[in-house]
């Protein structure tokens, strides 16, 4: 949907402290706009550098849905062109000026009118979605834009790496503290993974050489299981192969805590790891049960630890057994669809 997109990557400005009505704008917007700017107002051909982000206001508090001053994708550099920018946002660009700011409020209503399906269920009609707007430069040619870009990414890249910095400690203190609490003793990984050895094994410890066949179960630090091998309820009880080479062919490539923890593990350990947000899926999360910045936990089990050879074979006969699956699968609707008779010549 394009009102969303036009905004969801990009900052926010904090204007609750200004008290003008709003004015109608286009397709059933409303805004206001906070003069604090000077110079030319924005012309078509011109190159906006734009702070803009989006709340979800449901009568009484303001909820943040994006921000571009925390977010990955920073602020929005584009020329000004009322053709590709919605309607309802460029007749409000159109009248600002360098300094300026302004708040642009639709109805949930207005925004799903013709899209009711991918309205997301915590909005309801008759709430509003607030986009907040900070003109922070009017550039004049691609050259000083393109500048301005580069210099815009450095800082948010110099952001993002100071906010992972600053995650991967919370995590690991929320980490040591749960250990601690608990009474759990458990080894740090060299990445910063938490291993607690329930089992040990024999042998060697697997390392980079290794493609590692496991039985797994993963948990949320909460305790929900969010899947399994062993459980039938996630169909598909067999072991995995992870593979901590760098030859894709030899097995799955796991993530990074995986990596990290079964270092510390040999044949026929038992062991659960408890793996910072950093290490699994990040802020991206994985799917419904896995939320962005989640601490995980796995209980693993190490079969057995295979050389190149021995994984070859065995990657061999697990990607032959997903083609036969995949052949029954299309089997299996190639049969159920209805036969028919055939036409007499």
């Amino acid at each position: 949907m394009r009102k969303i997109s036009f905004v969801a990557a990009l900052a926010i400005l904090a204007l609750s402290a200004c008290k003008e009505s709003f004015k109608k704008g286009e397709k059933g917007s409303e805004y206001k706009i906070i003069t604090s700017g000077s110079g030319e107002k924005i012309k078509v051909g011109d190159f906006i550098y734009v702070e803009i982000g989006q709340f979800y206001n449901n009568g009484k508090i303001d909820s943040l849905l994006s921000d571009s001053r925390t977010s990955a994708q920073g602020p929005m550099i584009q020329p000004f062109d009322t053709t590709s920018i919605p309607p309802e946002f460029s007749v409000v660009l159109k009248q600002l000026r360098k300094g300026d700011s302004a708040v642009v409020r639709i109805l949930v209503d207005s925004v799903f009118k013709e899209m009711a399906q991918a309205k997301p269920p915590a909005f309801k009609n008759g709430h509003y979605l607030l986009t907040t707007i900070k003109i922070v430069d009017i550039l004049k040619t691609p050259a000083a834009a393109d500048s301005a870009r580069t210099k815009a990414m450095e800082i948010t890249q110099q952001r993002m790496k100071a906010q992972a910095d600053e995650l991967i400690k919370k995590d690991d203190k929320t980490i040591a503290d749960f250990l601690a609490k608990n009474k759990i003793t458990a080894v740090k990984g060299a990445l910063g993974t938490y291993v607690q050895i329930l089992q040990p094994g024999s042998g060697p410890n697997v390392d980079t050489s290794s493609v590692v066949s496991i039985n797994y179960t993963g948990k949320t630090m909460e305790g929900k299981t969010f899947d399994s091998n062993t459980d039938p309820a996630f169909n598909h009880v067999k072991p995995l192969l992870a593979n901590l080479t760098s030859d894709p062919s030899l097995g799955m490539r796991v993530v990074p805590g995986w990596n990290d923890g079964l270092k510390l593990l040999n044949k026929g350990a038992k062991a659960k790891f408890y793996i910072p947000s950093s290490l699994g899926y990040g802020p991206q999360g994985n799917g419904g049960d896995i939320a962005p910045n989640a601490i995980l936990v796995f209980e693993i089990e190490v079969l057995d630890i295979l050389d190149r050879t021995a994984a070859a074979a065995a990657a061999a006969v697990e990607q032959k057994e997903m083609q036969e699956m995949q052949k029954r699968y299309m089997d299996s609707i190639q049969k159920a669809q209805p036969q028919t008779a055939p036409q007499p010549r």
